[in-house]
């Protein structure tokens, strides 16, 4: 049932087609193929999307016709909301301020007005609308990047341009195996061989992922979505086919540090382990192995088990306070003492916070560990808030010119 507001609005959009607003309309259909496709690397499918956008006097300004791979248990409203995504994206890039979009999907409809009549509640999630919440939540934060965006239900006089978005999506869907230009390398890639690598549905080719993820990880940064200006984090298992074993896994870590923050983080002293972990847990794992922990600064590793003090992080010195134990072992391991020494011949930097050691490849000298810390690579000085605190020159030519 339609509330006031929007029945002024229906009454605006009667028969004529024109409105008194400056509202744009935006008109989408989401079509899925009669039969599944066999895919041998992957259990996809092809989703056809159809848009049409209109001025305020219903006169076609763009059409959209487009094939996207999603999975293969989609169904006919999750088809119309990836749709409905690309249709505001489109009214994005044209930079509509105000517009209206018109679904002739009665269920679709009430699932897109619910939370402005939420009176009518439809508190209880059934499995459907658990699968959909992901995409609605995105539908509800691109519209928020309009002045106005507001749903409407398709009237008779419609009918026209929602057929036309039909047809756009039909031969979107029948036309799967053709080519799709990656908005990155401006390559034409096979459209079953683009990747989403979040919601934004925004695509590109498996070597153009790669690529960026590899950069973002070098960077000790995490990796988001390539397309410009788009701020989403990559969901690890839309890519993992394109990536190694050794990028997940340090994909995989980047994503725990995002999770703690910087000044809770602690990492095993033990070369062989290096488990990251927050300092809360790695506290109540210990209290669970032995007692005072807090007072004397007895850790446990939750990976490797292997004890340590977390004051000076080093293996667990018992009986012995932390100065008088550097004293005596300025290395912690032979091992520590080889490193060191080969870092001093290579000129490598050991970050000041985590005692991690960094070696500079290619770049300029403004290093940012895995821990958080900044700091100039030539002299080890701190940056402070994204600044220097030394003289020394930002770059060398013979490690920017690669």
């Amino acid at each position: 049932m339609a509330n006031i507001e929007e029945l002024n609005d229906i009454v605006a959009y009667g028969e004529g087609g024109s409105s008194s607003s400056s509202s744009y309309s935006v008109y989408f259909q989401g079509s899925l193929p009669k039969e599944a496709v066999n895919i041998e690397e992957e259990d996809e499918i092809v989703v056809g999307v159809g848009v049409v956008i209109c001025d305020p006097m219903k006169i076609v300004i763009s059409e959209l016709s487009k094939p996207i791979k999603t999975g293969r248990d989609t169904g006919r409203l999750e088809a119309k909301l990836d749709a409905l995504i690309q249709a505001l994206n489109a009214a994005k890039q044209l930079r509509i301020a105000k517009l209206r979009f018109f679904s002739n999907d009665a269920k679709l409809y009430n699932y897109l007005t619910r939370d402005e009549n939420s009176k009518e509640g439809l508190n209880i999630e059934t499995e459907i609308e658990l699968k959909l919440r992901p995409k609605l939540e995105m539908v509800n934060h691109l519209r928020t990047q309009f002045d106005r965006c507001r749903p409407s239900f398709a009237l008779l006089n419609d009918g026209k341009h929602c057929r036309r978005a039909w047809k756009l999506a039909r031969e979107a869907t029948l036309s799967h195996t053709t080519k799709e230009t990656c908005r990155i390398c401006l390559e034409d890639v096979d459209v079953l061989k683009m990747l989403s690598v979040h919601d934004c549905l925004h695509r590109c080719c498996p070597s153009c992922v790669k690529k960026h993820v590899e950069v973002s990880l070098r960077q000790g940064a995490l990796p988001k979505c390539p397309h410009e200006g788009c701020d989403l984090e990559i969901i690890i298992d839309r890519c993992t086919k394109v990536l190694n074993s050794e990028l997940i896994e340090i994909m995989n870590q980047r994503v725990k540090e995002a999770q703690i923050p910087v000044a809770k983080r602690i990492y095993c002293p033990y070369p062989r382990c290096s488990n990251l972990m927050s300092k809360r847990e790695v506290l109540n794992h210990s209290k669970s192995k032995s007692m005072n922990v807090e007072q004397s600064g007895y850790r446990m590793c939750l990976k490797c088990q292997g004890c340590f003090c977390v004051n000076c992080k080093v293996p667990w010195h018992s009986q012995m306070t932390c100065s008088d134990y550097k004293m005596l072992h300025p290395y912690s391991s032979t091992e520590d003492e080889m490193l060191n020494s080969l870092a001093k011949r290579n000129s490598w930097r050991q970050c000041a916070k985590c005692s991690h050691m960094i070696e500079l490849d290619v770049g300029c000298y403004h290093i940012i560990c895995r821990c958080g810390h900044q700091f100039c690579y030539t002299c080890g000085s701190e940056w402070k808030k994204n600044k220097a605190s030394c003289t020394c020159p930002l770059w060398d030519d013979h490690r920017i010119i690669y």
